[in-house]
């Protein structure tokens, strides 16, 4: 579990914020669509450029969306596949403001993009040197903000709540923020201390029957073995039995591993939550 902050074109943002839009393709000039430690799920912030969201030179940040998906394609295919989520009225547009961000002034052949989801933007910028993080003005792109041992993005996410934009429907980006939260800590802590499943076509099976009961229900990141849903102030988890022979074993593992995450909630998540835990019966 990461985030990230990065630095992003104001104009562009400007025209999201106008527009009210919740979902969005970010789209970068590295054509390198992986990160050392980010992936889907995790947070992207924004941090402007513009000037007039900067205090003392250092930039602010301006919202945040969570990452779907990475994507690598022409400019062309760029635009076909997301049009104005790109951030732009016309193809043209798109392609002038890439060509004024190019060393060389020429369009690249390929450009690479993280698409975003319960996207969100501030009334005011926020500053990481207010919550106890300093970044370097020579910074040139972005910047991890979260640890093992601290995650920084929920602190975002709490400034945020008194902070949302004046475009935007104020209960449903408080309650995005808030569902975010609970989802920052869930996947920080199945990082951390996920069960690692042998690969077993009956438990993907089993996972997907009960998904398909519940249509609510996520997959945790990447995990086929494990499902989450967020419920007002109650997060339920679904996780499918360890395949071992000493059923009193299986159930000392899954009790350890519902302690794991009920701590990591009581040390990182600044409310009380409710967790149910659910794991399905063997066949």
């Amino acid at each position: 579990m990461a985030a990230i902050a990065y630095i992003t074109d104001a104009k562009l943002l400007e025209y999201h914020r106008l527009n009210q839009v919740h979902e969005m393709n970010f789209w970068r000039l590295n054509t390198n669509i992986n990160f050392s430690d980010f992936k889907k799920g995790d947070l992207l912030f924004f941090l402007s450029k513009d000037k007039e969201h900067q205090r003392k030179k250092e930039k602010g940040i301006v919202g945040l969306g969570r990452c779907i998906s990475m994507h690598q394609a022409s400019i062309d295919t760029m635009w076909k596949n997301y049009g104005h989520k790109n951030g732009y009225t016309s193809l043209k547009s798109f392609k002038e403001a890439i060509v004024k961000v190019t060393k060389d002034n020429e369009l690249p052949k390929k450009i690479s993009s993280i698409y975003l989801e319960d996207v969100i933007f501030f009334q005011d910028p926020i500053y990481l040197s207010d919550l106890g993080k300093k970044v370097s003005r020579s910074m040139e792109s972005y910047i991890y903000i979260d640890n093992d041992d601290e995650l920084l993005s929920i602190k975002l996410l709490e400034s945020a709540k008194d902070d949302i934009d004046i475009w935007s429907s104020e209960d449903y980006d408080r309650l995005v923020i808030e569902k975010e939260e609970i989802r920052t800590v869930l996947y920080h802590v199945h990082d951390r201390y996920r069960l690692h499943y042998p690969s077993s076509k009956i438990l993907r099976k089993m996972l997907m029957e009960e998904m398909q009961k519940d249509t609510e229900l996520e997959y945790i990141l990447d995990s086929k073995y494990e499902a989450y849903k967020i419920v007002d102030d109650k997060l339920y988890i679904v996780m499918c039995p360890l395949i071992m022979k000493d059923d009193l074993m299986v159930k000392r593992v899954m009790l350890g591993q519902e302690a794991l995450y009920r701590k990591a909630f009581d040390v990182l998540y600044p409310y009380n939550l409710h967790i149910i835990f659910k794991v399905l019966e063997k066949r």
